[in-house]
């Protein structure tokens, strides 16, 4: 079977339920190495895309900033199709994954949850966007952050901040000049200002607490806004004090909901 044709019929199935709440199909162009869907809308995209060389069609979506996709792509299906082998039958079949896997009410309350926090006008700068900025410093947490990333359905902020970034961020404050010092300040306060609250809570409680000396600290606020440097002074009392780290969501099993409704 043609790869174009049967990608057609993935695509014309998997596109449905995204036309139908006003997504825009995108024109993306064609290379030899894949082949590209993708669809815009208010708040979140999906981008379907075939891999010639390992034979795989991925189902993905991020959410959409200013009109655009911030490419902080996450896989939600992943098939196999080989066009030698595969037919129209089997096309059908993905496209219909595919679609039911936008439909369902997991990603509904996804799409649900993104435009309340745009309606409410929360910031958007939350600890994956910190993470994201460090790699520049640590360009090893890009490998951490895609492992989180994989193995938890939230982004864990503060677990996260406080076994791979913090240690090195102290480190690296140690070994850092006045200049060095000043532009990693200049960074931190736009972070801080655009952040949500666990994000300026771990700048403040985790990250400019761990420096030890106090003439480097202050060095570090020197960019931040004045009540930001008060906030961050205070929070220096609690050095040595933890933040409650997240929990992993846990499963509940069919006997724990039994006992719990009176079954036995």
């Amino acid at each position: 079977m043609d790869m174009k044709q049967a990608f057609s019929i993935i695509t014309e199935k998997t596109e449905k339920p995204l036309l139908e709440k006003d997504y825009k199909k995108e024109n993306v162009a064609e290379t030899d190495e894949e082949l590209v869907a993708l669809y815009i809308g208010q708040d979140m995209a999906y981008s379907i895309v075939y891999t010639y060389k390992n034979m795989r069609l991925v189902l993905r979506n991020c959410t959409v900033d200013e009109g655009e996709p911030d490419n902080d792509w996450k896989t939600l299906a992943t098939w196999l199709f080989d066009p030698d082998s595969d037919g129209t039958k089997e096309a059908e079949s993905i496209g219909e994954d595919f679609a039911e896997t936008i439909a369902g009410p997991k990603q509904k309350a996804l799409v649900q949850k993104q435009r309340k926090k745009k309606k409410d006008g929360e910031n958007t700068v939350d600890p994956l966007f910190l993470a994201n900025r460090m790699v520049t410093f640590f360009p090893e947490l890009k490998d951490e952050i895609a492992y989180e990333k994989a193995h938890y359905e939230d982004f864990r902020g503060v677990t996260f901040a406080e076994e791979f970034i913090v240690p090195r961020f102290s480190e690296l404050v140690k070994h850092s000049g006045k200049d060095k010092l000043e532009k990693i300040s200049a960074g931190l306060a736009a972070i801080y200002k655009a952040g949500d609250l666990d994000t300026k809570g771990i700048i403040t409680y985790l990250m400019l607490n761990s420096v030890e000396s106090d003439d480097k600290f202050e060095i570090l606020i020197s960019a931040f806004a004045e009540n930001e440097k008060k906030i961050a002074r205070e929070g220096r009392r609690l050095r040595g004090k933890k933040l409650k780290p997240e929990k992993p969501k846990k499963s509940r099993s069919y006997i724990t909901d039994t006992l719990n409704s009176g079954g036995f």
